[in-house]
């Protein structure tokens, strides 16, 4: 699946944080009183989605399922009223969930930002990749054009850890933040699981420095900024957030 990777979400995590915190803002419940809003399990939130992929037996559809992309795969997003259904599955989440933000304030609120972000990076990110591959010949129905983008993801992700110093906050936080779940989706265990995989994988390993081929990583910082101007605009104007 050619969405974000993990770093990017969560520079952008981080910024969004940052900004309501800065601004004093609350998250807005259903019946409209309103709770502090907890950094430290937004942060947790936004790596939740693909926590499934922790899941014993896991299959594909499964991180479809966690997405809001059931029937949509990546080639079909943006086609046939799909971001119409994709938007009425996070809104339907949202509401579902809400009232669980009383018991961990923010952790579906940064799954919701997790799902905005994959929005535009399919919508606008991808499209560019494909752009970048096609001048050697490759296109989305070649099995080797997927290999380079989980490649360059990795890159660009490493890049970010050496460069973005939102990512130090975000390992920080990963570190000490432990034993949440996404009701009647992905397990504790699985969520734990996958938080201490991104730790090693990302802070802990050494990897080669190198640069991304065909995913632009000017773009991708680009992305970022957009991306949180983007979000903090729907978070408070879609009554996620009050003043």
């Amino acid at each position: 699946m050619t969405m974000a990777g993990t770093m990017i979400h969560l520079v952008i995590a981080v910024r969004i944080a940052e900004n309501i915190k800065k601004n004093g803002y609350k998250i807005r419940l259903a019946d409209g009183s309103n709770i502090h809003f907890d950094k430290n399990m937004f942060i947790a939130g936004n790596i939740c989605p693909d926590g499934i992929m922790e899941r014993k037996n896991y299959e594909r559809n499964m991180k479809l399922h966690t997405h809001f992309r059931d029937g949509i795969p990546d080639g079909d997003f943006g086609k046939n009223g799909t971001i119409k259904l994709f938007e009425k599955r996070m809104a339907d989440f949202w509401r579902e969930h809400c009232e669980d933000e009383r018991v961990a304030s923010g952790l579906y609120l940064g799954y919701i930002t997790h799902m905005m972000t994959d929005k535009r990076f399919i919508l606008y990110e991808r499209p560019k990749y494909f752009q970048n591959i096609s001048k050697i010949g490759l296109t989305e129905r070649d099995r080797e054009t997927f290999v380079y983008f989980n490649k360059d993801t990795d890159l660009v992700d490493f890049k970010l850890v050496k460069e973005m110093p939102e990512l130090s906050e975000a390992e920080k936080i990963l570190r000490e933040t432990r034993d949440y779940y996404i009701k009647n989706m992905i397990a504790k265990e699985e969520l734990d699981k996958s938080r201490r995989w991104i730790i090693k994988y990302f802070f802990e390993e050494k990897h080669i420095e190198e640069n991304s081929r065909f995913l632009d990583y000017n773009s991708i910082l680009k992305f970022c900024g957009d991306t949180v101007n983007y979000i903090l605009h729907r978070l408070k104007n879609e009554s996620y957030l009050d003043a």
